[in-house]
């Protein structure tokens, strides 16, 4: 595609990878989505919270990976175990 020409935007690639810790059931989706036309990456488009949680979703701070944590159903969940987690604030 010439620089010219204005990509439509129409055709998407997503990736999903999974982050795990050994013995624990909460998983992470990480995902990820780019243009296959012009190869430039989606920005997801939410109010999110920036960072990494096992217990609600978040965003990098590029807003291009939404992080979601998952659970195979049936799994039994130990809430107080200690899991490793920040948060970006913005400051404006």
């Amino acid at each position: 595609m010439s620089g010219s020409a204005q990509c439509p935007h129409v055709d998407f690639q997503f990736e999903v990878k999974v982050a795990r810790f050994e013995d624990d059931t909460i998983k992470q989706a990480d995902i990820t989505g780019r243009c296959i036309n012009c190869d430039k990456p989606l920005v997801f488009f939410c109010d999110l919270p920036m960072g990494v949680s096992w217990t609600h979703p978040t965003l990098s701070t590029d807003a291009q990976e939404l992080r979601l944590p998952v659970v195979v159903l049936g799994d039994e969940v130990d809430e107080a175990k200690p899991r490793p987690s920040f948060s970006v604030r913005e400051v404006r």
